[in-house]
């Protein structure tokens, strides 16, 4: 199974001819996956999380349109919702985590029924919010309120580290899901990297997605992969060995199922001068190629 990232990208929303045109450009690279990111964003003085406005560049309309042409074109779609930005204070209290559930459940909901209504292949219960995650029974409540809403498998997008390994609730979704930014070493070898996943895998028994990985193309970026659009040594030559060792470390587990690489851009960014975390115009785009359309598949 193979994939690739997507998002919004200075001001070329997703239901611009722009990100349509983008869109048809990547089968060509063997993506047949796309992640959609739709954003909410947290206000505060009291907690309020609100979904897309209409006029935002990853709009329910957008969302829709780039959805069904991903599906024309023969690819599958996550639907990953994302919230812009959830802080640790947010959850300082009992009485803040419950405020913050009450409130995080009719946004994921909204989503859940725009997942439906695009026919999405896959849906993100949540992106990254480790001052929540140590709450089991919220997240189980809301995967039911999302599983009568939304007909299809679900994931939760963890990032890497403390928040991935210890979440309780990874038996009610269909994949165990990794932001995947995890250092490689020197040799950019990932056996230790590998360990560390396939210990949750075990304990789970259920599939692994990367839900995002990526590496920018600066000097060391395999020590921080996180990292984007730092003031660093240009290096596309480190981003795509960094590339390579994930896909050929990962690519031959059998509960691996796949990558969406953060990202490409509706907007087509990157190119040889580009520091940030897209492989778009970069060698690293040539490694997916060669993965994604050569033998080794």
């Amino acid at each position: 199974m193979r994939r690739a990232g997507s998002g919004a990208s200075d001001g070329v929303a997703y239901d611009s001819p722009a990100a349509i045109e983008m869109l048809r450009r990547l089968p060509a690279w063997g993506v047949d996956s796309i992640a959609l990111v739709p954003f909410g964003f947290v206000r505060r003085a009291p907690l309020r999380i609100v979904a897309n406005p209409p006029g935002s560049w990853e709009n329910d309309a957008g969302i829709e349109a780039l959805a069904n042409e991903a599906h024309r074109l023969g690819m599958k779609v996550l639907l990953k919702p994302h919230l812009w930005r959830v802080r640790d204070s947010d959850a300082a209290t009992p009485e803040d985590r419950r405020d913050w559930f009450e409130q995080y459940a009719p946004f994921i909901e909204h989503n859940a029924r725009l997942a439906a209504r695009v026919r999405a292949d896959l849906f993100s219960i949540g992106v990254e919010y480790q001052a929540f995650t140590k709450e089991d029974k919220p997240w189980r409540e809301i995967v039911a309120r999302v599983r009568r809403i939304f007909p299809g498998p679900l994931v939760y997008s963890a990032n890497h580290g403390d928040e991935f390994e210890n979440i309780a609730f990874w038996d009610a979704l269909d994949y165990i899901g990794l932001d995947n930014y995890y250092p490689l070493p020197d040799d950019y070898s990932v056996a230790a990297v590998v360990s560390r996943i396939d210990a949750v895998h075990r304990r789970f028994g259920k599939p692994v997605l990367f839900t995002e990985a990526g590496f920018p193309s600066v000097a060391g970026a395999r020590k921080a992969p996180w990292e984007d659009e730092v003031d660093k040594p240009l290096s596309l030559d480190e981003q795509a060995r960094c590339y390579e060792a994930i896909l050929a470390g990962f690519a031959g587990k059998p509960w691996f199922h796949g990558v969406y690489w953060w990202k490409v851009g509706s907007n087509g960014y990157g190119g040889a001068g580009n520091r940030s975390m897209t492989p778009w115009g970069k060698p690293a785009m040539d490694v997916v190629k060669r993965w994604y359309l050569g033998p080794r598949k």
